[in-house]
C-alpha cells in the first residue's frame, strides 16, 4: 500500500514540475533564450492543431499542458486566429491568454511622400500583408479607381502617404479603402473648391501636386515651384519635369538625352500641358502648393546640388545657372527646365 502512495506523491510532483517549468520556462535547466518568434494561425484552427504549431515552432514544450489548460479555462473553441509574437521566456499560462484576447501583432507600414504605386506595392508585399499582384491589380482597376475618384482610372497619386496600422489576413479591399479615405481626409471639400477656383479638376491638382514632390526637396520650395509651373501653362510653354519623364518609363536614376526625346504621354518635354495623371503620392504640403502657389514670376529652376534650387525669370539667367550648378554633368539634373 505505502508503495501506491508513494507512486502517486511521485506522480503528482512530476505533474507539478512539469506545470510549473510550463508556466516558467525560463527556469528549466535547459533554457535557452531563441528570441522572439512569430507564428500565423489561421481562422478556423482547432485547438489540437494550434498547440502542434506552437510545438513544432517551439513557442510551448507541452502539448498536453496547453489543452488541458485551455480545456479547463472553456476556451479551447475560442482562440482567436492571427499573427503573434512570442518571447521564448514566455510562458503557457501568458501564451494561451494572449490567444485568448487576440492581442495579435500589428505592422507598421510607412507609405513615404513621393512613393509610386509600384513602390507602395512592394511595402504591403514585403510585410507580408497584400501579394504585390494583387495590390497592383486592385489600385490599377478603372472600376476600382472610379468608384473612389469618378474622373480617374488608376489610385496613383490618391494612396496618402501616412504611417498605418495593420494586421495580417486583413482583406486588400480593406487596405485600399483605409489609404484612399486617409486621401480625402487631408484634401478637403474646401481643397475641391479652390481647384475649381483655378480651374483644375481633382485629379489635375494631385497630378501637379506629384510632380511638385518629385521635384522639390524642402517643403519651403514647393510652393514657389507650383508657381513656377502654373506659370509655364499660362503661357503654354512644357512643362519639362524630370519625373515624369522617369515615371513614363517605369525606372529609377538618372535621365538621359534619349529620355527627353522619347514619345509617350508623360514625357512633358515633348508633350504639352499636365501628363495623363500623377506620377505618385503627394504629401499634404505638395497638394497645398498645387492649391496655393507662390505669386512668383519665374520660369526656370535648377537643382543647386544641395536639396534646393536656382529660380530664373528668364531663359539667359537660366542657361548660366544651368551652366553654374551642373557644369561637367552627362546629363540634364532633377529640377533642371
Amino acid at each position: 500500500m505505502a508503495w501506491i502512495v508513494g507512486l502517486c506523491v511521485a506522480l503528482v510532483i512530476a505533474i507539478g514540475v512539469r506545470t510549473y517549468l510550463a508556466v516558467h520556462p525560463a527556469v528549466s535547466p535547459g533554457y535557452r533564450d531563441s528570441g522572439v518568434k512569430v507564428v500565423y494561425i489561421k481562422s478556423d484552427t482547432r485547438s489540437t492543431e494550434i498547440a502542434a504549431l506552437l510545438k513544432r515552432q517551439g513557442i510551448i514544450h507541452d502539448r498536453f499542458l496547453f489543452l488541458v489548460f485551455t480545456l479547463f479555462r472553456g476556451t479551447s473553441d475560442r482562440l482567436k486566429a492571427g499573427e503573434y509574437e512570442f518571447p521564448s521566456s514566455m510562458g503557457l499560462l501568458d501564451i494561451i491568454r494572449i490567444l485568448e484576447e487576440g492581442k495579435v501583432l500589428v505592422h507598421k507600414v510607412t507609405i513615404p511622400e513621393g512613393a509610386t504605386v509600384w513602390q507602395i506595392a512592394t511595402v504591403f508585399d514585403r510585410e507580408g500583408l497584400m501579394d504585390r499582384d494583387r495590390f497592383l491589380e486592385m489600385t490599377m482597376d478603372p472600376s476600382v479607381a472610379s468608384f473612389y475618384v469618378p474622373e480617374a482610372d488608376t489610385l496613383e497619386g490618391f494612396l496618402f502617404p501616412d504611417t498605418y496600422y495593420f494586421i495580417r489576413g486583413i482583406e486588400g479591399e480593406e487596405i485600399i479603402e483605409t489609404i484612399v479615405q486617409r486621401f480625402f481626409r487631408a484634401f478637403t471639400r474646401q481643397d475641391e473648391l479652390r481647384a475649381r477656383e483655378l480651374g483644375m479638376s481633382l485629379r489635375q491638382i494631385v497630378t501637379l501636386a506629384s510632380i511638385i514632390e518629385k521635384e522639390a526637396v524642402v517643403d519651403e520650395e514647393k510652393r514657389i515651384i507650383a508657381g513656377v509651373f502654373y506659370n509655364r501653362l499660362r503661357r503654354g510653354m512644357r512643362l519639362q519635369a524630370d519625373p515624369t519623364v522617369l515615371y513614363g518609363k517605369r525606372r529609377q536614376g538618372r535621365i538621359t538625352r534619349r529620355d527627353l526625346r522619347a514619345r509617350h504621354p508623360y514625357n512633358t518635354y515633348v508633350q504639352n500641358g499636365l501628363p495623363p495623371g500623377p506620377i505618385a503620392s503627394p504629401g499634404e504640403a505638395a497638394l497645398k502648393a498645387a492649391l496655393y502657389p507662390a505669386q512668383v514670376k519665374y520660369l526656370y529652376f535648377v537643382s543647386k546640388n544641395d536639396g534646393t534650387h536656382h529660380f530664373s525669370r528668364t531663359l539667359k539667367e537660366h542657361v548660366r545657372a544651368v551652366r553654374k550648378y551642373q557644369q561637367g554633368r552627362k546629363s540634364p539634373r532633377k529640377g533642371s527646365i
